[in-house]
């Protein structure tokens, strides 16, 4: 027991001066049994050592199953329809009722760029839908059952100069701002038309706007087949807005001149359209009197109109046309129809209001640079989905 005694003081003596033992340990319990205070501070140290372990993944993981584990979990939310990659606060994904909705689209890049008439019994466009991480071919009676499916519905036209490749990547961009505000399921439906940048832009945008009406024709069409549908909202970019402002002119009974063929006209059925433009390249008049769209509002129920006082693309519009030198509805709004910044509707004329994203984004076209800088794009996203301004869930902008 002395030998025992001596050696354990021995001990503590030697960690006292390596600093190994903390400071007066076995002074601290002078006169106890040291067996029993050796046992208490080899115990410490192992619990410690075991939860650092632990804490680190030493003893079950290693830093490279870690690391893979880190880029699993990253691509498994960036794949997850449940989690869209916008700009909000950490949040836990569950299931909602936006799980069930739907992207596809419509396509009639493999057809003539420019044409006077179609068959509206048989089309012919290419209908593809966005299922899991990929598209995935499908067909007209699926994406617009002739008996309604019951969803709201948006219909997106997008702008000049897109790749196929680059539209598909575009229409889920719009997803991801819808689903960021709503719960409810909805249906988006993509025209997407042969608008791919050849070898000379200049002559390129001429052609382009000229096919852009064209696809009026195809617009309306979508419009005939979804007159079963409760609520409907349109959205067009730039030249997209051409297609569907003439779209709507024609499901109104309108006649643009030089088509030798028009659809059945949307005469006496009761519809309200929610019409969404981001810089249209249209003429600023054609919607409003006499204008050649002039029958475009005639079944709008409210619009929302961003354009961009500073875009030096459609600055130049007036080239379009040197003889009547044409405004351009994104460059400066449309006139004729009410005041720019009003937002209350006109005796009988559909709520319209106008926002110039000019002084945000300052001289861009992009239409990238309206949906992540312009203050007033959560205006027509709400819009969109049916959402009334006085919502408080809503994030609405008015024009000071």
């Amino acid at each position: 027991m002395l030998l025992s005694h001596r050696f354990t003081k021995g001990i503590g003596f030697a960690w006292r001066n390596q600093s190994v033992c903390p400071c007066g340990l076995l002074e601290k319990f002078n006169g106890r049994d040291p067996f029993l205070v050796l046992a208490i501070y080899f115990a410490s140290v192992l619990t410690i050592l075991s939860a650092s372990q632990i804490i680190l993944g030493n003893d079950v993981v290693s830093s490279e199953s870690l690391g893979f584990a880190s880029s699993a979990i990253a691509l498994e939310i960036e794949d997850s329809p449940q989690c869209p990659e916008t700009v909000l606060p950490v949040q836990l994904c569950i299931n909602s009722p936006s799980e069930l909705s739907q992207i596809f689209e419509v396509s009639t890049r493999h057809l003539c760029d420019r044409f006077r008439s179609i068959n509206f019994d048989q089309p012919n466009v290419e209908v593809n839908k966005w299922s899991g991480n990929r598209w995935l071919r499908s067909d007209v009676e699926e994406a617009m059952p002739s008996g309604g499916t019951g969803l709201l519905t948006i219909v997106y036209v997008h702008g000049n100069f897109m790749e196929r490749s680059n539209a598909l990547e575009r229409v889920r961009i719009v997803d991801r701002y819808l689903r960021a505000q709503t719960d409810r399921p909805y249906r988006i439906l993509m025209l997407s038309w042969p608008s791919q940048r050849e070898t000379k832009p200049l002559h390129d945008v001429l052609l382009n706007a000229e096919s852009a009406e064209c696809q009026s024709l195809y617009f309306a069409w979508m419009l005939q087949r979804l007159r079963n549908e409760p609520q409907v909202s349109l959205l067009g970019f730039s030249f997209g807005a051409r297609a569907v402002t003439g779209g709507l002119h024609l499901d109104a009974g309108g006649v643009i001149p030089g088509y030798a063929c028009s659809p059945k006209p949307n005469i006496g059925v009761s519809l309200n359209y929610r019409l969404g433009l981001v810089a249209p390249a249209i003429d600023r008049n054609w919607i409003g009197r006499n204008g050649r769209h002039q029958l475009a509002l005639t079944h709008v129920e409210s619009m929302v109109n961003l354009y961009n006082s500073r875009d030096p693309i459609l600055r130049r519009f007036r080239f379009m046309d040197r003889s009547s030198r044409p405004i351009a509805a994104g460059f400066a709004g449309f006139a004729g129809l009410t005041d720019l910044r009003a937002t209350t509707p006109l005796t009988g004329q559909p709520q319209i209001r106008q926002y110039d994203c000019g002084s945000v984004i300052g001289t861009t076209h992009a239409e990238k640079s309206y949906y992540g800088e312009c203050p007033y794009f959560p205006s027509i996203i709400q819009h969109l989905l049916w959402k009334e301004p006085g919502d408080p869930n809503c994030n609405a902008y008015v024009v000071p």
